[in-house]
C-alpha cells in the first residue's frame, strides 16, 4: 500500500510545445500601392495606416497652376493701380478746371471795357521779358517782402517804365515774352486733389493781375504775347521735355485763361505757346525764348550750342531770352532775366545768394537791339493793380525747411 501511494505522489512534468526562435511576421497595411511593412504600434482608432506617396506629376501641375494664377492676380493688381492713378489725375484736373472756370466767369474779364484804337507806324518795338513771377510765393525777410500785392505793385512799376521808354523811342508795339515759372506748384497728387480750390484761386489771381498789366500797356501800344513753360510751374514731379508732359503746367493754364478772356479784343494778340522753346520775329530779327533750365554754367557757350541746332535747320537766331536763375545778365547775344520776387529764404539762407526784383526790357530798332534791366525792388509810391483780394492763397517756402534739428545737450539716465 505504501509503495502504491508513493508512486502516485510522483508527478510527471507536463509536455509543452517549444517556442519558435523566429518572430512572427508583422501585419501589413491594406490599401497601399506598394507592400511595405507597417510601423510598429497602434493608433488610438486602430492599426496605423501608411500614407500614400504623392503623385509628382500631379504636384507639378498644381504648382504651375498656382503660379499662373498668381501672375494673373499681379497683372490685374497693376492694371487696377494704373487705372486708379489715371482716374485720380483726371478727377483732379476736372475739379481744377471747374473751379477755375466758375471763378473766371464770376470775376468777368472785358465787361464794360473801352479801348482806343492801337497806334500804327512804329519806329521801334519793345520786348518785355516776363519770367519767374512766382505769384503764389510769400517772402517775409528784412531785405525783401513779396506777396500778391507787392507783385501787383512791381508790375505796375514795370508798365510805367515801358510806357516811358516807348514814348521816347516812338514805339507802337510791345511784345510780351512769357518765359515761365509764373506760379509755384504743388507737385504731389494728394495735395493737388485736396487743394483744387486754392490752386484755382492762385491761378486766377495771377490772371487777374496780369490782365490789369496788359490793359495798362494796351492803353498806349499794340500787344503781342508769346509764352513757354518753366520748370517750377509744372504739375507733375517729373521734369519733362516732350510737349505732352512739359505743357502739363500752370504757365499754360495762365496763358490760356488770358487768351480766353481777351478773345476778340482789338490790339491784343496771343500769338503762340509752346513747351520749352519758341521762336518769334520782330523787325526782321529772330528771337529765341527759353526758360533757362537747359542753359549750362558756361552761359555763352551753352546758348551758342542751343542756337546751333537752329542754324542746322537754316534758322539764324539773333537773340536769346531766358530766365530761371533770378539774376540779371545781359550780353551781346542773350539776356537772362531776374525774378519778380527777389531774394527769398532759400536763396539767402540755403544758397548764400542775394538778388533784386527786376525784369528786362529790349528796344528793337532797324539797326540795334538795346537791352536794359528795369529795377523793381522798391515800389514806394507805386499804386498796385487792383485784384480780388479774397482769392489770396499762399504757398510759402518756409525758412524752417532749410534747418535740421539737432540735439545740443542730452542727458541719459
Amino acid at each position: 500500500m505504501a509503495s502504491t501511494s508513493a508512486h502516485q505522489a510522483v508527478r510527471r512534468p507536463e509536455l509543452r510545445p517549444l517556442r519558435s526562435p523566429l518572430p512572427s511576421p508583422q501585419p501589413t497595411c491594406s490599401r497601399v500601392r506598394r507592400e511595405r511593412p507597417c510601423r510598429q504600434g497602434r493608433s488610438p482608432q486602430g492599426p496605423c495606416r501608411q500614407r500614400p506617396e504623392p503623385d509628382q506629376e500631379l504636384l507639378s501641375f498644381n504648382v504651375r497652376l498656382a503660379k499662373n494664377r498668381q501672375a494673373l492676380l499681379d497683372a490685374q493688381r497693376i492694371e487696377r493701380k494704373a487705372f486708379r492713378e489715371h482716374a485720380r489725375i483726371e478727377n483732379a484736373a476736372a475739379a481744377y478746371a471747374r473751379e477755375l472756370a466758375a471763378l473766371l466767369d464770376e470775376r468777368g474779364f472785358t465787361q464794360e471795357l473801352l479801348l482806343s484804337d492801337p497806334p500804327s507806324g512804329a519806329e521801334a518795338v519793345l520786348i518785355v521779358q516776363l519770367s519767374d513771377l512766382h505769384f503764389n510765393e510769400r517772402v517775409e525777410l528784412p531785405s525783401n517782402r513779396y506777396d500778391f500785392s507787392v507783385a501787383a505793385a512791381r508790375l505796375a512799376k514795370l508798365a510805367g517804365r515801358i510806357k516811358q521808354l516807348g514814348r521816347s523811342y516812338g514805339a507802337s508795339k510791345v511784345v510780351v515774352a512769357c518765359l515761365g515759372d509764373f506760379l509755384n506748384s504743388d507737385r504731389r497728387l494728394d495735395e493737388l486733389l485736396s487743394n483744387a480750390t486754392n490752386r484755382s484761386k492762385a491761378t486766377l489771381l495771377a490772371v487777374d493781375i496780369l490782365r490789369a498789366f496788359l490793359l495798362d500797356l494796351r492803353s498806349e501800344f499794340e500787344l503781342e504775347i508769346y509764352g513757354i513753360t518753366g520748370n517750377e510751374s509744372r504739375v507733375k514731379p517729373e521734369l519733362g521735355w516732350s510737349d505732352e508732359l512739359a505743357t502739363d503746367s500752370y504757365d499754360l493754364m495762365i496763358y490760356a485763361n488770358l487768351k480766353r478772356g481777351f478773345a476778340g479784343v482789338d490790339g491784343i494778340s496771343f500769338c503762340g505757346f509752346q513747351a520749352n522753346e519758341l521762336l518769334f520775329e520782330v523787325m526782321g530779327r529772330t528771337f529765341l525764348c527759353l526758360h533757362g533750365h537747359q542753359v549750362g554754367a558756361n552761359v555763352q557757350k551753352s546758348v551758342q550750342e542751343i542756337t546751333g541746332k537752329y542754324a542746322a535747320r537754316g534758322i539764324t537766331v539773333d537773340y536769346t531770352l531766358f530766365g530761371h536763375l533770378h539774376a540779371t545778365a545781359i550780353g551781346d547775344y542773350h539776356a537772362r532775366n531776374a525774378s519778380l520776387v527777389g531774394s527769398n529764404a532759400y536763396s539767402e539762407a540755403g544758397l548764400n545768394f542775394c538778388s533784386k526784383a527786376a525784369q528786362n526790357l529790349h528796344i528793337v530798332t532797324s539797326g540795334a537791339i538795346d537791352g536794359l534791366k528795369v529795377d523793381l525792388q522798391d515800389t514806394a509810391g507805386i499804386e498796385p493793380y487792383p485784384f480780388c483780394s479774397q482769392w489770396e492763397a499762399y504757398a510759402p517756402k518756409s525758412e524752417t525747411k532749410l534747418h535740421e534739428g539737432a540735439v545740443v545737450y542730452q542727458v541719459i539716465v
